[in-house]
């Protein structure tokens, strides 16, 4: 009930009360839909599940809805919906729910928004990546949430906008895919030497019953050009008296041609994945370390249409009874729409 209460009264703000603040002028507001989908057909040859070993089917892993709503020249808003197949191989069922609902403005050269919205944890990592249809970033696929309702700002700390900070308070609230009923105070600085490269330090802390109050520290090295990018991560969240997680990962991306791309990426789990087998789509076994490995080729077929080839291989250390989990194969061909 309070998720639909407040479902209602952010739709009501985003698309009715807003545009009375500018009523007056004739451009406003301005609106723009646009969507996306992606999945894949995949076989999964080798697995530590029994039920994914030998695995084959068709799956969305997921599609975007999105209105952009721009109220005047400074105040803007956002309803997205997310709807994806969830479950593990031949056993996906369909799910939807908001992705983004929020409103914001521009202050200056600073931003506020508030809502269902992305978090600083690694928006600026995802946009460096820019390969989220084929794989989320590391923190993303471990089960730290990419979105939290809240308040979030962001804006330059000088004058030359090298220096900047992202910062977000999530309320204590379970609302839309992702939101956790815990108070989350999250901050990240970046600094960018030249318009390629990037530097970005972040933190969190997340407030938990029966101690388990959780602390996340977060470093990211990026370069980017328009035929190279490449990026290195390290990641530790202390979770008191549960299991941290720990990892660390990097990534390179290169043209080929004038529309392919080859894409490579190592993500090395230095602590077990404890939720290793509730992650969608590319479950790992939790009892042992493991190193994933994603190689792809990624070929823009037409501007909004993309054919990728690719494939996942996780290989694990042993565990603490010795034991080393099979290693896991997904063989992947993933396509990304846009519309």
């Amino acid at each position: 009930m309070k998720r639909t209460i407040l479902s209602i009264t952010l739709a009501c703000a985003l698309f009715c009360g807003t545009p009375a603040l500018h009523a007056q002028d004739s451009e406003y507001p301005g609106f723009e839909f646009k969507g996306l989908v992606f999945g894949d057909a995949y076989y999964v040859p080798s697995h530590h599940l029994e039920e994914g070993d030998g695995a084959a089917g068709l799956v969305m892993r997921r599609a975007y809805l999105t209105m952009d709503v721009d109220f005047s020249e400074n105040w803007f808003g956002r309803a997205r919906i997310e709807i994806n197949q969830s479950g593990e191989f031949e056993t996906y069922d369909f799910e939807a729910d908001w992705k983004d609902l929020y409103l914001g403005a521009d202050l200056g050269r600073h931003r506020v928004i508030g809502g269902l919205t992305a978090t600083p944890t690694f928006d600026l990592i995802e946009g460096v990546w820019g390969a989220r249809y084929l794989a989320r970033t590391p923190m993303d696929m471990q089960g730290i949430a990419s979105r939290d309702t809240g308040i979030y700002a962001k804006g330059p700390m000088n004058s030359s906008g090298s220096l900047s900070y992202r910062a977000m308070y999530a309320f204590p609230l379970e609302f839309g895919a992702e939101s956790k009923p815990n108070d989350q105070f999250m901050s990240a600085f970046s600094w960018s030497p030249n318009d390629r490269l990037v530097f970005d330090f972040y933190g969190a802390y997340e407030k938990r019953d029966e101690n388990k109050d959780r602390t996340t520290m977060q470093a990211f090295m990026g370069y980017e050009t328009d035929l190279l990018r490449w990026g290195l991560q390290y990641s530790k969240q202390d979770r008191q008296t549960d299991p941290d997680l720990e990892l660390a990962s990097g990534f390179l991306v290169t043209a080929l041609g004038e529309k392919g791309s080859v894409l490579g990426r190592i993500d090395r789990l230095i602590q077990p994945s404890r939720r290793g087998d509730g992650i969608s789509y590319i479950p790992f076994d939790p009892s042992a370390p493991a190193t994933m490995y994603i190689a792809a080729y990624e070929y823009r077929w037409l501007p909004n249409l993309t054919l990728t080839p690719n494939f996942v291989l996780i290989d694990y250390d042993r565990n603490d009874e010795g034991i080393e989990p099979t290693t896991d194969l997904h063989l992947r061909l993933t396509v990304f729409f846009r519309f």
